[in-house]
Parts: C-alpha cells; sequence; structure tokens
C-alpha cells in the first residue's frame, strides 16, 4: 500500500513538474512577444536607453549623491566615460531644480541650473578631446564613443522637457514660472549647442577617414552611418523628438490652464492683468517651440 501511494505520488509531481516546465515556457513566449512589441513601438530603442528617455526625474539628488559622481570622475581617466558621468550629475542638477523650484527657493533654483550649464561646458571640452586616431579602427573607435555620447546627450535634452513639464504644472508664482522658462530655454541651447559640436566632430571624423585610410565621402559616411545603426541611434533621436514634442505641449497646456484660473479672478474684480500678461508670454513661447518641434518629427 505504502509503494502504491509512493508512486501515485512520484507520477503527480512528475506530471506537476512537466505543467510547470509548459506553462513556463508559454509564458515566456508571451513575454518574447511582449518585448518584441514594445521594442517595435518604441522604434527599436532597447529597454534601458527607453527608461533613460521617460526619466521622470524622481530619487535622491544631496550633496552626497553629487559627491559619489565627482569622486568617480577622479579616478575615471577615459574621457568619454568622464562625460557620461558629468551627464549623470547634469541629471542630479536638474533634480536640484526642481526640488528648489517646487519649495519656491528661486535662489537654489538658479544656482543648480548653473551648474547643470558648467557641466555642459565641461562635456563639451571632453568631446572636442576625443580625436587624433590615425588607423581605422582607432577612428572607428573615436566615432562610436562620439555616437554613444549622442545617444547620452540625447537623453538628457529629453530629460529637460521633462523638467519643463513638471515644473509648469507646479503651484509657481508668474514671476517664478517667467524664470523658470528662461533657465529651461537656456538649458536647451546649451544642449542643442553640445549636439552641434558633437555632430561636427563626427564630421571631422569622417574627414580623418577619408585622409588616413583614404576612403571615398560616401564610404566614409557609409561607414559612420553603419556604427549609428549598431546603437539604433535614428531610432533614439526619433523617440526624444516625439518625446519633446509631447512635453513642451502639455508644459504650454499647463500653462494655459493658469492663466484661465487667473482671467477668472480678474472678472471677480483682482487686477492680474501683469501676471496674465507674463504667464500668455511664457505660453507663446512653449507653443512656438512645439509647433517648431512637431514640424521636425
Amino acid at each position: 500500500m505504502k509503494t502504491k501511494t509512493l508512486i501515485v505520488g512520484l507520477m503527480a509531481l512528475l506530471l506537476f513538474s512537466i505543467f510547470s516546465v509548459t506553462v513556463m515556457a508559454e509564458e515566456k513566449v508571451i513575454l518574447d512577444a511582449n518585448e518584441s512589441l514594445i521594442s517595435e513601438l518604441n522604434g527599436t530603442v532597447d529597454e534601458a536607453t527607453n527608461a533613460d528617455i521617460n526619466d521622470d526625474l524622481n530619487g535622491s539628488a544631496g550633496t552626497g549623491a553629487i559627491f559619489r559622481e565627482k569622486l568617480k570622475l577622479w579616478f575615471t581617466f577615459n574621457q568619454e566615460k568622464k562625460a557620461e558621468i558629468e551627464l549623470k550629475i547634469a541629471r542630479l542638477e536638474l533634480i536640484r531644480a526642481r526640488i528648489a523650484a517646487q519649495n519656491n527657493n528661486t535662489v537654489a533654483m538658479e544656482k543648480a541650473f548653473e551648474a547643470h550649464n558648467r557641466i555642459l561646458e565641461r562635456v563639451k571640452v571632453r568631446i572636442n578631446s576625443i580625436d587624433g586616431e590615425t588607423t581605422k579602427q582607432k577612428i572607428k573607435d573615436s566615432a562610436e564613443k562620439l555616437i554613444g555620447l549622442e545617444r547620452a546627450i540625447q537623453v538628457h535634452e529629453a530629460r529637460i522637457a521633462k523638467l519643463n513639464e513638471i515644473l509648469s504644472s507646479a503651484n509657481l508664482t508668474e514671476e517664478q514660472m517667467s524664470k523658470v522658462q528662461d533657465k529651461i530655454e537656456q538649458a536647451e541651447n546649451n544642449i542643442a549647442h553640445l549636439k552641434e559640436v558633437e555632430a561636427a566632430k563626427i564630421e571631422k571624423v569622417k574627414t580623418r577617414l577619408m585622409v588616413a585610410v583614404n576612403m571615398t565621402k560616401n564610404e566614409a559616411d557609409a561607414e559612420i552611418k553603419k556604427l549609428e545603426n549598431a546603437q539604433n541611434m535614428s531610432a533614439v533621436r526619433n523617440m526624444v523628438k516625439e518625446v519633446k514634442t509631447v512635453r513642451t505641449e502639455k508644459a504650454a497646456e499647463s500653462i494655459s490652464k493658469v492663466i484661465e484660473k487667473l482671467e477668472t479672478k480678474q472678472v471677480e474684480g483682482k487686477n492680474l492683468s501683469v501676471a496674465i500678461s507674463k504667464l500668455t508670454n511664457v505660453q507663446q513661447k512653449l507653443e512656438t517651440r512645439a509647433e517648431n518641434l512637431r514640424a521636425r518629427v
């Protein structure tokens, strides 16, 4: 009787194991299909890049967090890696700017933006230092580093747009909102200049391929395009453009709602014409920026 019970138990265990493996296999197929669909919807942007682009700028950004990243800089000698770390520090400064603005601390917000812009200047220096190679492989290595940095810059551009979206719906005065937009606009101009510097550097790399390796212009263009495709740069650029456009439109919409509330209060007898005028100017700038972005998407 005991033997029979043992056999029945073992058979039940075996059947359960087979069932479990089958279910796990089916779940894996479903998961793979979902991941494939997500990849397709995101234009082949990988999961890590997708997460970075959709960064909501939460988390710690205290002195300790920034010091830890700066400590990494001291022990990093690769210029590309240094630039990537500095862009991480720039992200922390954006978080500090968000926290300061939401706490109505305009001075701290401005200091965070100033620190952020100084970091972008240092990144520009790093980009300009990536060059000077003479063999085909080393020149290609330089191009890969520059393309990798462009990806990091594109991601940071999306983060600036996210900060704009967050602060446009924050409980700020019209004076604070106006200052926020000035700082955001400056940050966007700086990141745009950084992209121009990187693009110019890529052109120099193409020229180096033509001179040092005797490539034609078409061959050099094709070589860089192949390296960009390996990092899905076309998909990254398109996704960042769309994200920036949507976030800028949301920011303009948030400002519009604030203006509507102020206009209602003005009808009730309060003189808010100066505040409305300032915010209307901010809204128009955002709408123009969104229209220009939408035209390029």
